[in-house]
């Protein structure tokens, strides 16, 4: 036991150099919650130890914020962008995910994530390992106050991080605990797919409205894939077509006489025919502020949102590891939400599609940009 106690932290920064995920690694060190779990050969280490990729059972969690994890379900639902023969970008009518199964990790209990980000970052990074290991149990709740309340739940084959900010405080963790188990854990998160999808979409220039406490995660992941990021972050005054001028003004300031391809919007849940329909605005030219904007977009420019790219990132994935269950049925999406149990830690409590609406409404919070 001693060993391992002193071997943990030496394993840790090994794992963050050696780690093959196609991302600009970060050298850090863990928190001691991984640490704490490493020693214990039971609990949640042997949660961690049963995770599998090798077979096409298990669910796609989705770990986040309500209102973006219920935006970002509805997104998996009604994805229809490929032919899911061959995989070609060409609808027919079957849902790409076909058969899957969805559970929604709805984080009550922890949110807002930017207070957390802003106040304690070590209490982030622990949320996002709980999370995890909560996602490879095959075990919830009907009620977070009543232990015999015990439901059965699949277990994780994919998560996806549903927020920035998990991926800049959690996601190293959370790769970490599961290789220190000796597992590779398959996780998206939307600053690597919306990077993905600039690159793919022959971006060169891109801003990212997104903010501040997510700028180390984008800018990692952007000089990896060889992009030039600027991180924006307005101080928004809650119109989203106000606050998306802003953001292009201090872009500009930012890259004087740049040319921007792209702007990657850290939102799940922003109006983005709204924000289309201002950029069209810009592209008309009506004010001597339209004519510099419209200046500095590129004929190529696009706005990219993280519901699209993580829903085609999730596609490659299952269809390039071979994970589709294949199963001719409509994707089944569970909903989660964590609550303290009497213990005062947090569990996953099932709930209905007929009581989200009044759940979100009444408690939930997104760091959004509008």
């Amino acid at each position: 036991m001693t060993f391992m106690r002193k071997l943990i932290p030496f394993l840790a920064a090994v794992l963050a150099v050696l780690s093959c995920q196609p991302r600009k690694v970060v050298v850090r060190d863990t928190i001691p919650y991984v640490k704490q779990l490493a020693v214990d050969s039971v609990g949640a280490f042997s949660l961690v130890r049963s995770y599998r990729t090798d077979g096409t059972r298990g669910s796609i969690v989705l770990i986040g914020e309500p209102e973006a994890g219920l935006s970002l379900a509805a997104a998996f639902e009604r994805a229809d962008r490929v032919d899911n023969i061959d995989g070609k970008p060409s609808p027919d009518r079957l849902p790409d995910f076909a058969g899957e199964s969805f559970d929604v990790v709805m984080d009550l209990y922890n949110a807002p994530y930017l207070r957390l980000a802003v106040s304690s970052p070590d209490s982030l990074r622990e949320v996002a390992v709980r999370n995890a290991v909560m996602a490879v149990d095959s075990v919830a709740y009907a009620s977070a106050l009543e232990p015999a309340s015990r439901l059965a739940k699949s277990r994780a084959k994919v998560f996806v991080l549903a927020s920035s900010l998990l991926t800049e405080y959690g996601r190293f963790d959370v790769d970490t605990l599961f290789r220190m188990a000796q597992r590779e854990p398959l996780i998206l998160t939307p600053v690597e797919a919306m990077v993905e999808t600039a690159v793919k979409a022959g971006c060169r220039q891109v801003a990212v409205w997104a903010p501040e406490a997510a700028r180390a995660a984008y800018e990692a992941a952007a000089e990896a894939a060889g992009l030039d990021a600027a991180v924006v972050s307005p101080s928004g005054q809650g119109m989203l077509r106000a606050d998306f001028r802003e953001m292009l003004r201090l872009y500009r300031e930012a890259r004087p006489g740049g040319e921007l391809d792209a702007v990657l919007v850290d939102s799940f849940t922003a109006d983005m025919e709204e924000l289309d329909s201002e950029v069209e605005r810009i592209h008309r030219q009506i004010t001597e502020e339209d004519m510099a904007f419209d200046r500095l977009l590129s004929p190529r420019f696009r706005l990219i949102e993280p519901n699209a790219s993580l829903t085609d990132a999730c596609y490659r994935l299952l269809r390039e590891r071979n994970l589709f269950t294949h199963d001719i049925a409509y994707p089944v999406v569970r909903y989660y939400r964590t609550e303290e149990n009497r213990e005062g830690g947090y569990v996953l409590v099932e709930i209905g599609r007929d009581y989200l609406q009044s759940t979100v409404n009444t408690n939930a919070h997104v760091s959004d940009l509008d």
